[in-house]
């Protein structure tokens, strides 16, 4: 699924920031030329970065400089194509360490981000979308149905369109389908389904105040509507009453999404709500310290029995009964405790959660189940307990270095199993989920909300 204007949906915005993060399980494939290198990379900051996480990295403690040098000349000299930029090996060293790191230690998340992409993600974690309209594109099956398992796409559409935002107000609707962009056609245009989304989204995005015609059809007819391009600023927490229960919907673990959450659920409290739905569907994670916030709302802290929303552990040794990490190796040991002054200590608590609710989202749901402090409804979540932080390089590139491993308050790693829900509860079709930020289904067509709302019912007494 491609978006625009970023590489991910607005509900799956990677997290990059340092102070200790953990980001969406999607994320930019940065490309990269195995086996260039750079002298530069061995003596400059990259190299201090790298020799102090993973020392093991060429001889000794340190970097072999004379090898990166050597493998650089010779390319210079002998390579096939002659007159290769410096910027293509500082690029070829710097995604080649990472690439070992993927292949040897089975790092799924670390990675290697380009000025653009790292300047990208940052304004991806504040809720910016520069020059959007507001919509996230999906190669779908004909009839705009989600494609069966070896199914071939044939066809892009719109599958999420951002409730208030340009491209609603110009009417565009979830589910129609994209064939042109400023009058060009799109599959005459990018033959290949894959490489059609990658291009639509960089048509369909541009200078914010200039306009867009896109060219879709609807129920088989064909449509047109211009759409002026902004500059977004996209919010993270939405909320709603369904009578006494207050439904809080968290798309992204941003900045200050912890302080919207606590007012969004003070406010609906004080209207009258007396239960909650905390609905992380969809949510690939974002900074711990929003997690931890918003856990926190539902949690009394108490010393020697509720005292931490997630333990985090870097510097491990490995095992080969434990490869990413053995957890009481850990040279670094950093505990995010549960905040005193929650506003929701007692409410019934149901979290939503799913195959894409991954990483922060992961946290919260472990810190209140591990605590039964809530129940988990829906499907699996998606298991990805490390923590990424981001080492700016020169030029603006960046290192996104898997730092640490998480733990929930029972010591548990969900790294690559997920979590299981309490009451498992398939969504057939993903268009039948129930969305407050988007275009979406009602509620009554969505079964896991209404699988949650059957739970927080006032329960008859006893006879």
């Amino acid at each position: 699924m491609i978006p625009e204007p970023s590489p991910q949906p607005p509900e799956k915005r990677p997290g990059t920031r340092r102070q200790g993060l953990v980001v969406g399980a999607l994320v930019v494939a940065a490309c990269y030329v195995t086996g260039l290198a750079v002298n530069n990379l061995a003596t400059g900051d990259a190299a201090g970065v790298i020799n102090r996480i993973f020392p093991r990295i060429g001889q000794g403690n340190s970097v072999d400089a004379s090898a990166i040098a050597a493998t650089w000349r010779i390319v210079q000299q002998e390579y096939v194509l002659r007159s290769l930029g410096a910027d293509v090996g500082t690029q070829g060293a710097e995604t080649g360490i990472i690439a070992k790191l993927k292949n040897d230690y089975n790092d799924r998340f670390s990675n290697y981000y380009t000025a653009d992409q790292y300047a990208q993600l940052q304004s991806n974690l504040s809720g910016q979308r520069q020059g959007s309209i507001g919509i996230a594109l999906e190669a779908r099956c004909a009839g705009e149905t989600v494609c069966g398992q070896n199914a071939t796409p044939t066809e892009l559409t719109i599958e999420e369109v951002l409730h208030n935002q340009p491209a609603e107000k110009a009417g565009l609707r979830n589910n129609d389908v994209l064939v042109s962009v400023d009058g060009k056609n799109l599959a005459q245009l990018v033959p290949d389904i894959s490489n059609r989304l990658d291009r639509a989204a960089s048509l369909v995005r541009g200078d914010p105040n200039t306009q867009v015609t896109i060219g879709v059809l609807r129920a088989g007819q064909p449509m047109s509507f211009t759409v002026t391009r902004q500059n977004l600023q996209i919010p993270a927490v939405y909320s709603q009453r369904f009578g006494p229960v207050l439904d809080i919907e968290v798309t992204g673990f941003d900045d200050n999404s912890g302080a919207d959450f606590r007012k969004q659920l003070q406010d609906g409290l004080n209207g009258g709500a007396t239960s909650v739905i905390l609905d992380l569907r969809g949510n690939p994670g974002g900074l711990v310290s929003e997690a931890q916030s918003i856990a926190s709302q539902f949690l009394t802290p108490v010393k020697g029995k509720e005292e931490d929303v997630v333990v985090r552990r870097g510097r491990m040794t490995t095992s080969t009964q434990d490869p990413l990490g053995v957890p009481g190796t850990a040279e670094k040991v950093e505990r995010d405790t549960i905040q005193s002054g929650g506003v929701a200590p007692s409410q019934k608590l149901v979290v939503l959660v799913d195959g894409d609710s991954a990483s922060a989202s992961e946290i919260v749901a472990a810190a209140l189940h591990d605590y039964n402090r809530a129940q988990l409804v829906g499907e699996k979540t998606f298991g990805k307990g490390s923590v990424q932080e981001d080492f700016p390089l020169p030029g603006g590139a960046d290192l996104h270095l898997t730092v640490e491993r998480w733990f929930g308050p029972d010591g548990e790693s969900i790294d690559g199993t997920g979590i299981t829900p309490d009451r498992a509860v398939a969504l057939p079709n993903g268009d039948d989920r129930f969305r407050i930020d988007a275009q979406s289904a009602a509620p009554a067509a969505d079964p896991q909300l209404q699988a949650a709302l059957q739970l927080l019912q006032p329960q008859p007494a006893p006879a």
